[in-house]
């Protein structure tokens, strides 16, 4: 049963329900608050607030949980708590943990309120009761922030960087585990973080910490209609936080409401779109004149993104498996007024090559999102090792079609938004070992950081015939 709304919305109630929801009916937490919000009165303070409770909820899930569990004491399951009971427990745990702007009476108090609405009679104050002693208890186990403090078992990793330091141990100890101890610090499942660690090594707490982080909105300039500076000065009149991004051509839009960011790509000015996302295209370096395929195109941000790069000149074709994913790469091509693109399903990608083959081809593969967690918050819960397996496999049909449709002399860019090997340069050298008429060209590995997310691609050269 959904916690009831009883009183005006809240972006308590607001996360709350969100993620009654993505427990109930899966899907994506923020298309969940994204509904929510159009039938809540929320102010834009409420509704990112909201936002950062239902996300942070997710993310921090194993530590929250297992904070929970120490303090019900041995045997006590966190599973045997009623799901909506639960819910508003993690929510209020995690307002104490990391919200340091809240105070710890008015997150408990919110939290024991929401148990109220949400028991019946006699219910609601035993409820209300457990609510309150066990966040009280968690209060007694906050010791304070450190900014500069290290995870530990006494000490939480705090999303903004150091540590939430605790009156006693109750994260695992490093020593019986590096992967463990990183997993259940940085709410990861195990099996991720050990491929991680035999990956990355040191690195690995690297990728933990920053996909931990609440990530700022980039958004990539349309320079055929505008330069980046000209639509910055625009948007700094509405929101003076927008500010220059990471890359040329990049904006930092964090400042703007979803409404409006709809609004702009709508229009064609901008595109939503994380820096380490736009370092495939780069990698394709598309040219005015040529034929370009995007051989995974929707929704369709990579396919104006060639476009620009071409100036408008030539021609892309921009594919998918169904109708279902080629609508929003017709909306998207048809928002902007681009003519030049040609929308097909992949089974007829061939049809539409010049002879001899394609100048460049981008497959932008399905993969695990694992370098994109920080905004996929569910991905991390529903990755699976066997998934990993099972879309590596596609990678490689996807590959092996792409390669019969560029010409001699044509590149390849293989990407995706993992950071697994065997979705990246496992496959690619596998892809290449005892393969004639291929080169690796290029090979970039980008791992989340503070202003971006993780990334992988390759460009793989078709040699012409006597130059090998």
């Amino acid at each position: 049963m959904a916690p009831a709304m009883t009183r005006p919305p809240t972006a308590r109630s607001a996360a709350l329900e969100a993620l009654d929801r993505l427990e109930r009916r899966e899907g994506f937490l923020r298309d969940h608050l994204h509904d929510i919000f159009a039938h809540a009165d929320l102010d834009p303070r409420d509704r990112a607030l909201a936002l950062q409770l239902a996300t942070g909820v997710v993310r921090h899930r194993r530590v929250l949980r297992l904070l929970v569990s120490h303090l019900r004491g041995p045997g006590r399951r966190t599973g045997a708590i009623q799901p909506p009971l639960r819910r508003i427990l993690e929510l209020g745990a995690y307002q104490l943990l990391f919200l340091d702007r809240v105070p710890a009476y008015a997150a408990v108090n919110e939290a024991v309120q929401a148990a109220r609405e949400m028991a019946r009679g006699r219910q609601a104050e035993r409820a209300a009761g457990f609510i309150n002693g066990m966040l009280r208890g968690l209060g007694r186990l906050i010791a304070g922030r450190e900014p500069a403090g290290r995870p530990a078992p006494d000490a939480v990793p705090h999303p903004d960087g150091g540590v939430v330091r605790l009156a006693e141990a109750v994260l695992p100890r490093p020593e019986g585990g590096r992967a463990v101890f990183l997993a259940t610090a940085y709410s990861y499942p195990d099996w991720l973080v050990e491929r991680w660690v035999d990956a990355y090594g040191e690195e690995a707490e690297v990728v933990c910490r920053w996909q931990n982080r609440r990530p700022h909105t980039f958004a990539r300039v349309n320079l055929m209609r505008h330069t980046a500076e000209a639509l910055l000065a625009t948007l700094r009149q509405e929101a003076p936080d927008v500010a220059p991004g990471p890359e040329p051509g990049t904006l930092d839009v964090s400042a703007l409401s979803i409404e409006r960011l709809e609004a702009l790509a709508e229009a064609g000015d901008l595109t939503v779109q994380d820096p380490s996302a736009m370092a495939a295209v780069a990698a394709l370096a598309p040219q005015a004149g040529e034929t370009v395929l995007d051989l995974c195109a929707s929704p369709g941000t990579k396919t104006t993104q060639i476009v620009e790069a071409m100036g408008g000149e030539g021609r892309v074709v921009a594919c998918d498996r169904n109708e279902e994913k080629l609508e929003p790469v017709r909306r998207t091509v048809a928002s902007r007024g681009i003519r030049c693109v040609t929308v097909c399903l992949s089974d007829d990608a061939a049809g539409h090559a010049p002879a001899g083959g394609f100048d460049a081809v981008l497959v932008d593969t399905p993969c695990s999102n694992t370098g994109v967690l920080a905004r996929r918050v569910e991905a991390r819960w529903r990755a699976r090792p066997d998934d990993v397996a099972d879309l590596a496999a596609i990678q490689r049909g996807l590959l092996e079609r792409a390669i019969g449709l560029v010409r001699p002399g044509g590149r390849l860019v293989y990407s995706t938004c993992s950071l697994l090997p065997e979705e990246n340069d496992a496959l690619v050298a596998t892809f290449l070992k005892g393969r004639s008429g291929w080169e690796l060209a290029r090979r970039d590995l980008v791992l989340p950081g503070p202003d971006r997310d993780g990334a992988f691609c390759a460009r793989l050269n078709r040699v012409e015939a006597g130059t090998a």
